[in-house]
């Protein structure tokens, strides 16, 4: 890639063993409309023919696609994506998933809103996936429309209160969509802010997302439909792990996240003037992830789940019973 090129939307593309599917995401690039763009593809040390295929495609990219090799795997896409901030040139940074991919018109659509309206930050309400969880949503199966947020998508583009006790209350009421992928950033607002990724195994955009959405003061919901979205069996909850390792992940998420909302909430004027919304955000973390222990309490005796949380916490908080006992009965009662 040229030093002194300087394209106007920076793709920023994480990867980790998906040579199933790196190729049609490559492929949904490379048909964009739009072409004053660069491609950055970081791999974390996959161990299949992904690197090989992407490297296959950087002669059609004609300089515009960047591979970045890690030497050792993080195990979470928040550092790599987090390198692709660093090394972007775009005047705009937006994020595809390597199983993931975009409408043709993605790019030329998410730009001229963001010119338009000088948006910070552009927030897609829907995505497409397929209707029944399928992988191979492209060939096989229908697709249609989804949200994970509990208001209406929007009709129009619309700009989001500068109030943050109002967009507080959104959010804790499950109104944005936390990943980082419906979204369309300016890179001179991430890098302002020291906005990063957390280095998590899950929920790893969780706090980027919060950290844009509080300290944005252009920021836009758009009706645009330009994600679409690949359900894969390789998650999380489809992995074949003990009851240890599963808790033992879903605490150090929950645990870190949580330290991590903390300090940036007590860096903030808005939330130490206002102590009801920052542990409204934290409880409302909390209450989101606690979702992930059903199939822990569906699959384990409850004694050994006790034992296992308190092992886990105990080192951290101590002979912590109330924070235990939240753990527990919160879980138990999604459960019932």
């Amino acid at each position: 890639m040229e030093k002194n090129f300087s394209p106007k939307i920076s793709v920023i593309v994480p990867m980790y063993n998906t040579e199933k599917y790196i190729t049609q995401c490559l492929e949904s690039v490379l048909a964009q409309t739009f072409k004053d763009f660069e491609l950055i593809v970081i791999d974390d040390c996959s161990t299949d023919n992904s690197v090989k295929i992407v490297e296959s495609f950087a002669d059609k990219f004609n300089g515009r696609l960047q591979l970045i090799k890690q030497k050792k795997n993080n195990g979470s896409p928040g550092p790599l994506r987090n390198k692709g901030i660093k090394l972007a040139k775009g005047e705009y940074i937006t994020f595809l998933d390597s199983d993931d991919l975009f409408t043709d018109t993605a790019l030329e659509e998410l730009f001229k809103i963001a010119e338009e309206t000088q948006a910070e930050v552009l927030h897609a309400n829907q995505f497409i996936t397929s209707l029944d969880g399928s992988e191979d949503f492209l060939t096989t199966t229908p697709v249609g429309l989804k949200t994970w947020e509990n208001f209406k998508p929007v009709k129009k583009i619309q700009a989001v209160s500068e109030n943050l006790s109002d967009r507080m209350n959104i959010y804790c009421q499950k109104g944005f969509i936390w990943s980082c992928w419906n979204k369309f950033f300016r890179r001179d607002f991430l890098l302002s802010n020291k906005i990063e990724f957390a280095n998590l195994t899950y929920s790893e955009d969780m706090p980027f997302c919060f950290k844009s959405l509080c300290l944005a003061k252009k920021y836009f919901r758009i009706p645009n439909v330009f994600y679409m979205y690949r359900y894969r069996q390789g998650s999380i909850q489809h992995r074949s792990v003990t009851a240890e390792q599963l808790i033992k992940m879903y605490l150090e998420v929950i645990i870190e996240g949580m330290k991590i909302f903390d300090q940036f909430m007590s860096k903030q004027k808005f939330f130490v003037e206002n102590l009801d919304y920052k542990y409204k955000v934290l409880d409302f973390f909390m209450r989101e992830h606690l979702d992930y222990f059903e199939e822990v309490y569906k699959k384990y005796p409850v004694h050994l789940i006790d034992v296992l949380n308190r092992e886990k916490l105990t080192p951290i908080f101590g002979q912590n019973a109330a924070l235990i006992s939240y753990l527990f009965n919160a879980a138990n009662l999604n459960n019932n």
